[in-house]
């Protein structure tokens, strides 16, 4: 028990308190698992008499489980175990027999209740008797399960060993065919088991689904030549929806029921990820110019996090050496920069509608054109006198701009910002304390050989430091699009010391 620990002394005191409270080693478990008399806060929510308490390894960091039979709640599975701790819970408060004794009366106080605003579909997930790998992707609303008592829907495979996509409708003959069933608001736990299933279900509702699992023909298999495959049980608890995804295995008496992990993909959902400033960020459009390592980081993170509207201008072809420090993967090369950007985005961030402009704006009026209808602006091109030429534009244009580009080989790293009442126009900052002029280097050192049948050599800023200013824009231009202006109109982080020029001579944000 101690071999697999990361402090003997304190698991030596727990087993000694456990013996103390009058429980003992369960034979043959190397002291792993002790049974001892039920703490008397279970004893309203069970007839158990004993309980066990299992030390898990990793002590302390990974909390002990706790076993009690006879259950019938939320928060414990079909084998006893009480589900008392959240994961990645660091509070070590199971460190002491008393402080588990005290998380044990509080998950009692939560059961006798009802566990109100609590959430049910990870638990029926957990507590179902069998489970499956398989994967099940939905969008519940397009299934349309609010529309009535039960109803089809059908399940797409498309190679094996990847999700199966649920969507609205009747199977073809090549799909899996489906039932769903509304349950309203679920007062009791989830179902456990198919025949607990049935239980759950109306009469009407209860008849029509043995009706169906009568037809199987085909045992052990997801495909059958005849009743259904799936069944998806949808209820509410607190007025948010809940439900399982069942896939049937087996014929007659001996079928069985697996439940699918839940994969939800409808924008509520994915938006969950989105971060706090994504509804405001949803009214926004920005541009970005510049689809290259930066650019390209920037625009999916932006999207990623709630915008709206995306333009992306550039005239580039993305080259394999690109792919190195590019959001996109070797699919993309030879296309657009702009088209491969916009591809990412479409991937992770549907609800961003995305522009592209294969061009390269130059003239005043070309840079107008673009940025008229942007809320803000964002320059990732790394180009000195494009940056110069948009911060103009920007400023007669009364639109907000956020630049960044790297330097010194990605040693350094500058954002700034032309947005505010009180941000200095770029072209008026004059080198300061506030505005540090960072110091050209050693073109032999900062960049990198030229590549074959190109002349210009390749700057060899490393990809973390590009992922590292590019997530410093992102919060820029969100600094910005929320009207917050936390941060400074300039920042210069140093990635990589330059010992012998000071302020760059040591690692972090000016």
């Amino acid at each position: 028990m101690f071999d697999d620990c990361f402090d003997v002394a304190s698991l030596e005191s727990f087993a000694t308190e456990l013996v103390d409270s009058g429980f003992e080693p369960v034979p043959g478990s190397d002291r792993q698992l002790w049974r001892g008399p039920i703490h008397s806060a279970f004893e309203a929510l069970t007839d158990a008499t004993t309980m066990e308490i299992g030390i898990a390894p990793g002590w302390p960091y990974q909390p002990p489980a706790v076993f009690v039979q006879g259950l019938a709640t939320n928060h414990s599975t079909l084998g006893g175990l009480v589900c008392m701790w959240r994961d990645g819970d660091d509070s070590l408060r199971w460190i002491t027999l008393r402080g588990l004794f005290a998380r044990i009366e509080e998950w009692c106080r939560q059961a006798k209740q009802g566990w109100q605003d609590d959430d049910l579909g990870r638990d029926a997930l957990l507590n179902f008797q069998d489970k499956s790998s398989v994967l099940a992707t939905f969008d519940l609303a397009n299934i349309g399960v609010s529309q009535g008592s039960w109803g089809d829907f059908h399940g797409v495979v498309a190679t094996a060993g990847t999700p199966v996509a649920l969507d609205p409708g009747v199977a073809r003959s090549e799909q899996l065919r489906g039932l769903w069933f509304q349950l309203g608001e679920l007062e009791s736990p989830p179902p456990r088991r198919l025949s607990e299933v049935l239980e759950h279900l109306n009469r009407g509702q209860r008849r029509h689904l043995e009706a169906q699992i009568a037809k199987r023909r085909k045992p052990d298999a997801l495909v059958t030549s005849g009743g259904i495959d799936l069944v998806m049980l949808c209820w509410a608890r607190g007025g948010r929806p809940d439900l399982l995804v069942l896939a049937l295995e087996g014929i007659g008496e001996g079928i069985q029921a697996k439940a699918l992990l839940l994969g939800p993909s409808d924008e509520n959902t994915l938006m969950l990820r989105a971060g706090p400033d994504a509804p405001t960020l949803s009214g926004r459009r920005a541009v970005i110019f510049g689809a290259g390592a930066l650019g390209g980081f920037v625009a999916l993170t932006l999207a990623e996090s709630g915008l709206g509207v995306l333009d992306i201008v550039d005239a580039d072809i993305l080259t394999p050496g690109n792919i190195v420090r590019h959001v996109a993967g070797h699919w993309a090369v030879g296309h657009q920069k702009v088209a491969a950007v916009a591809a990412m985005v479409g991937h992770h961030a549907k609800w961003t509608k995305t522009n592209t402009f294969l061009e390269w704006p130059r003239t005043p009026a070309e840079i107008r054109t673009r940025i008229e209808h942007a809320d803000i602006v964002v320059d990732a091109t790394g180009d000195g006198a494009f940056t110069a030429s948009v911060a103009i534009v920007s400023q007669q244009e009364g639109r907000p701009l956020v630049t960044g580009a790297l330097y010194r080989g990605g040693f350094l790293g500058r954002v700034r910002r032309q947005a505010h009442v009180d941000d200095t126009p770029l072209g008026r900052r004059s080198v300061s304390d506030r505005y540090p002029l960072i110091p050209p280097g050693d073109d032999a050192v900062d960049f990198a050989t030229p590549e074959v049948g190109c002349s210009a050599p390749v700057n060899n800023a490393p990809p973390s430091a590009v992922l590292a200013l590019s997530s410093l824009i992102v919060q820029s231009v969100i600094d910005v699009l929320t009207s917050r202006f936390e941060l400074p109109d300039e920042i210069v982080e140093v990635y990589r010391p330059l010992p012998d020029e000071p302020p760059f001579n040591r690692i972090g944000r000016l």
